[in-house]
Order: structure tokens, then C-alpha cells, then sequence
């Protein structure tokens, strides 16, 4: 049991590791191979989406194009990766090269009235299409259609910018926020925090990231998903804010604000914001002074954009870190590194699981999983732990009478009493699609249906461990597919580890740019070529039908993974009902 005694909390823990020498303030390196890594990806972003594109509506609507300018002082990247035939010609030479030189407030005066350019003629656009959608719709839409010329740049400045405009609604002293990031966890360790708050009584706004079926799901209060009433009154207002400010914002940056004005407006007490990708440069870093930091675990995820090493992906992460405020990490980070991070920005500690909580002999030989010779831990026993700890990190500053530091200009309220009770209950919560049981109807039949968004090889090894452990004596069936940035290789080895033949795998292709197609899933692993696919009919629904009709008659357990791209097709294939984006919203879902 959970044990909520108070405890002292010592400003740093030392742990058992040295302090690695490589220093966090010091990125200049990493923030130009960043931007090399950037232009490669939309390179090959958009080709693909050319190559791949099978969706009728989507590949009528877009064309591919990406350019790039310079100057002999800076460069701008613009990713025009996919423009409608209506918008292509216009701008096919408005940011082309014209051999002078250029300062940088003249390269970003040109952003911005390229960007409102855009924005004014998608707008035209769609309000001559505006008949067959609703006010919803178009706008949502629009939000989609927001990258189509924004030019890729890392950095806060815009996200600054619309948060100012919108009056700094996150920079409320009542608002006490909890801050999230890692490689995997950080969407079930957010939700398991807010429901534990949620239950204790506090209205708790949750801003979670990708969504599943409907685009609601990412802001969230009280576990109810924003309404499409409210989608039609706050996002026109962040519309706006960007342009009478001249704010070039992208598809998350306007969709983070617009979770700030639903909380804000929502009165909500609480928040807890998971990062969208990495942390230093996430848009959800805008917010000053988070009562916690949480990072979930480090992995090699995002390498061409976050960095190709664990240490370089772990600073990423340590961002979120601020002055005068704890940070708790879970047990899969280089802590040597992290821990110096928050030395230098100045955190108020340094802590890990165990430090809260202690060592986990509780955990038996049950709540362990193998993979081979490696032991692994039950991924959401160790997220369950983790959001524990952060609990109790932030009851115990509210009896210690914690603030921020004295040269932050606001302080924040702690979190007051949660019970044992909530938060045991609370914990047990998981998102959707993380080992999500199920039980499908089939011929009289009933099939045990797993779903799971384990998307890279740490979380696919997780996945097979914990498959193993619940369901050893019954074979798998798999529907499967990835997203393009992924070691393909890898992942089609772990989950071919866990049937007996690949034609126990259905491999799929989702409808959305990022999605590995067939070709490259198979190329990268050839064992697949004996496994079930259809080039002539690649809908997820058909391979899901599939596969229901031979577990059903071999009675096998049918696990759907893999890319969150491919999920809210499958769920629907069986029998979920459930909001989720029209057609005319997903068909522009790959725009951003």
C-alpha cells in the first residue's frame, strides 16, 4: 500500500551515478544538426506523402512542393509539403531566392505576411466549400491546414507571442500546473495524475497528445473532451490573436493555446500538460514556473530531429526543468546527465522514484516481464509509481509551505490533501489504446482484443513481455503497422517474435502522411512478405475483419498496435462508439 506519511523532501538526491560531463546549456551544436535533420525530414515528408497518398480526397486536394531560401546571414526552411492546386502557383516563387541580402527582421516581416497571405487564401477556399461543412468543421480544418506554409523553426517565440496575446492565461498564480515529458509514459502517467486530482476534487484540465478518434480528446476537463460548442467560440479568438499580432503559429502552437483559454475559461484549478515532442522547445514550455517536471523515461525516439543519442535526447527532454522547481524522473533515464541539468537551471531538487517511494518489493515475480534474457517492469506498474511519487512530491511542498523562488515574479498553489484511496483509484486509470482489453463478438465467438499504441522498439518490447505474461498459453494474432520515422527493422522483428508464422501479422497502412507505407514495412523486415497484406485494398478495416474471422476460428488473442495513426479506423472496425473527426477533417489530418 501507498504510504502518505510526510516526509522531508533534501533539495537534491544524490543518487549512485556520476554527473556526466556534457553540459545542457551549451546546444549550439545540436541546434544546428537540429536544423539539418529538419530539412531532411520535410524533404522526404514530402515525397512520401506523393508515393503514398491513397486516399482519393486527400490526393485530389494536395500537391507536394518543398523549397528553401537563404541568406549570407541566416536561413529560413519553409516545408510546403502539402498545397492545394489552388495555392500551389501563387506560391511557388514567393520564397524563392532573390540574391539579396536580407536582415532578420526582414526575413520575419516576410513569415509573416506570407503567413497571413496563406491563411487569408485557404480561408477563401474553404467558405467556397463552406456549404458542406459545419462551423466546427471549417474551422478545424483550417487549424489542420495551418502548416501548409509555415516554415519549420524551433523555438518559443511564437507560442510567447500568442500566449501574451491571449492574456498569459497559464501564468495564473491559481493555476497549479504539472509538466510531463519522455519518450513513453508521459500520456498514462499525465492521465493517472488527473484523475487522481479529479477525484480528489479539484477540476483538472488535461492536455494530452496525439489523439485517438476525435481531435476533442486533446484538452480535456474532468475527463469530459472539449465540446465542438467550445471549439467554435475559443478557436476563432486564437485565430484572431495571431493575426492582428503577426504571430506566423503552427498547427500545436494554436492548438496548446487553445487548450489554455478551454482550461482557463473552464476555471480549472489544475493543469497538466504533456509535451507534444521533446521538451526544451515544445510549446508547452511556455508555461514559467510548473509546480513539477515530470520525465517519464528517455528513449531513441524522433532521432533526426531530437538528437541520435540517449544523452542528447535527454536534454531535449530536461528542458521543461525550471529554476526553483522539483523535478521527478522515472527509472529508464540517464540520470547522470538529467541530474546535472537540473543542477545548472537551478531546480529546487533532483528526484527519482525510489527516492519518494522507496524500493519496490512489492513487486513480485508476476509484476515482472521478460524479453529474452532481459527483465523488464510492468510499463504501467512503473507509470502507476512514478505519477505516485509526483503526488506526493507536490502534497508534501503544500505542508512545507514550498513557493517559487523569490526572482520569479508569481508563486503557485500545491496540491492539498489527496487521499490514499484516490490515489490508488486514480492510478489504476489508463488512456486509451495502452493494453486496452477488450472482449468482440465474432460467429457466436468471443475474441479477447487487445489495443496498444506501442509505437517504437521500447515500447513494442514491453508490449510482447507483458503479452507473454497475461496471455501465455494462447497464440496472437497481430494487425500491425508503424509510423515512417521508426526502425521498422526492429519492430517487425519483436512483433514476429511473438507468432508462431507471419501469417499470424496483418500489416497495415494507415491514411495519414506520417504512416509507413506497406513497401517500407516489408522492405525493412523481408520475413513480412509471408505475412497478410492487400496493396489493392490497404483499409485497416479489411485486415481488422480478417483477423477477427481467424482468431475467432483458432482461438487466438488479437492484439491491434502500432502507429496511433491506425487506431481510430480499427476501433471502429470493432464496434467502438465513440466521437471522432468526419471524413472532411481526417482527409486534412496529415497537414500538420
Amino acid at each position: 500500500m501507498l504510504s502518505t506519511k510526510a516526509f522531508t523532501l533534501p533539495k537534491f538526491s544524490t543518487g549512485n551515478q556520476r554527473l556526466d560531463s556534457t553540459s545542457p546549456l551549451h546546444l549550439e551544436k545540436m541546434n544546428m544538426r537540429t536544423s539539418a535533420h529538419l530539412k531532411r525530414v520535410a524533404r522526404d515528408y514530402a515525397w512520401r506523402r506523393i508515393r503514398n497518398s491513397h486516399h482519393p480526397t486527400t490526393r485530389a486536394m494536395f500537391i507536394a512542393s518543398s523549397s528553401s531560401y537563404s541568406s549570407s546571414s541566416s536561413s529560413l526552411y519553409h516545408s510546403r509539403i502539402r498545397v492545394p492546386f489552388a495555392l500551389h502557383a501563387s506560391y511557388s516563387s514567393s520564397a524563392s531566392m532573390d540574391g539579396k541580402f536580407t536582415t532578420k527582421e526582414e526575413e520575419e516581416e516576410k513569415e509573416v505576411e506570407l503567413w497571413r497571405k496563406t491563411q487569408r487564401d485557404l480561408l477563401a477556399l474553404e467558405e467556397e466549400r463552406g456549404q458542406e461543412y459545419t462551423t466546427y468543421e471549417r474551422l478545424v480544418r483550417r487549424l489542420y491546414m495551418t502548416n501548409l506554409f509555415s516554415p519549420v523553426k524551433m523555438g518559443l517565440r511564437n507560442i510567447e507571442m500568442l500566449h501574451r496575446a491571449l492574456g498569459s492565461p497559464m501564468d495564473d498564480p491559481n493555476i497549479t500546473i504539472i509538466h510531463v515529458a519522455g519518450t513513453n509514459g508521459k500520456g498514462s502517467v499525465s492521465l493517472k495524475i488527473a484523475k487522481s486530482l479529479e477525484l480528489a476534487g479539484h477540476k483538472v484540465g488535461l492536455f494530452v497528445s496525439p489523439h485517438v478518434a476525435s481531435f476533442r480528446e486533446r484538452m480535456q476537463v474532468n475527463s469530459q473532451i472539449m465540446s465542438e460548442e467550445d471549439v467554435v467560440s475559443l478557436l476563432p479568438k486564437v485565430f484572431t490573436a495571431c493575426e492582428d499580432h503577426g504571430i506566423p503559429a503552427t498547427f500545436f502552437e494554436i492548438t496548446t493555446a487553445l487548450a489554455f483559454l478551454h482550461f482557463a475559461n473552464s476555471n480549472a484549478s489544475v493543469v497538466v500538460l504533456e509535451t507534444g515532442l521533446g521538451g526544451r522547445l515544445d510549446a508547452t514550455n511556455v508555461v514559467k514556473s510548473p509546480s513539477i517536471s515530470i520525465i517519464t523515461s528517455i528513449g531513441l525516439e524522433h532521432t533526426r530531429i531530437l538528437g541520435d543519442t540517449i544523452e542528447l535526447i535527454a536534454l531535449e527532454k530536461g528542458g521543461i526543468i525550471k529554476e526553483g522547481r522539483p523535478v521527478l524522473v522515472g527509472p529508464n533515464a540517464p540520470h547522470g546527465v538529467l541530474r546535472q541539468c537540473a543542477q545548472e537551471k537551478g531546480a529546487s531538487g533532483y528526484y527519482t522514484v525510489e527516492d519518494i517511494l522507496g524500493v519496490d518489493e512489492a513487486m513480485g515475480e508476476g509484476d515482472k516481464l521478460t524479453l529474452g534474457t532481459k527483465v523488464l517492469h510492468d510499463y504501467d506498474k512503473e507509470n502507476a509509481r512514478i505519477s505516485k511519487a509526483a503526488l506526493l512530491i507536490l502534497q508534501q511542498q503544500q505542508q512545507n509551505g514550498e513557493t517559487t523562488n523569490d526572482d520569479i515574479t508569481f508563486q503557485r498553489r500545491h496540491i492539498g490533501p489527496v487521499t490514499e484511496e484516490q490515489i490508488e483509484e486514480g492510478t489504476s486509470h489508463r488512456p486509451p489504446c495502452r493494453f486496452e482489453e477488450i472482449e468482440v463478438k465474432k460467429d457466436n465467438k468471443s475474441i479477447t482484443v487487445i489495443l496498444d499504441v506501442a509505437h517504437n522498439p521500447q515500447a513494442l518490447e514491453h508490449l510482447v513481455s507483458k503479452l507473454e505474461s497475461s496471455y501465455s498459453s494462447k497464440m496472437k494474432r497481430f494487425v500491425v503497422g508503424f509510423s515512417s520515422d521508426k526502425d521498422l527493422a526492429v519492430c517487425g522483428q519483436l512483433v514476429l517474435s511473438s507468432v508462431p508464422e507471419p501469417l499470424n501479422l496483418h500489416i497495415v497502412e494507415a491514411s495519414h502522411p506520417r504512416a509507413a507505407n506497406l513497401e517500407s514495412i516489408i522492405d525493412a523486415e523481408p520475413r513480412l512478405r509471408e505475412s497478410n497484406f492487400d496493396q489493392a485494398d490497404r483499409s485497416i478495416t479489411a485486415q481488422v475483419e480478417y483477423a477477427l474471422e481467424l482468431a475467432a476460428e483458432k482461438d487466438e488473442v488479437l492484439v491491434v498496435c502500432g502507429s496511433v495513426f491506425l487506431m481510430a479506423e480499427a476501433r471502429e472496425a470493432l464496434g467502438y462508439n465513440e466521437p471522432r473527426d468526419s471524413d472532411c477533417i481526417s482527409e486534412v489530418a496529415g497537414s500538420n
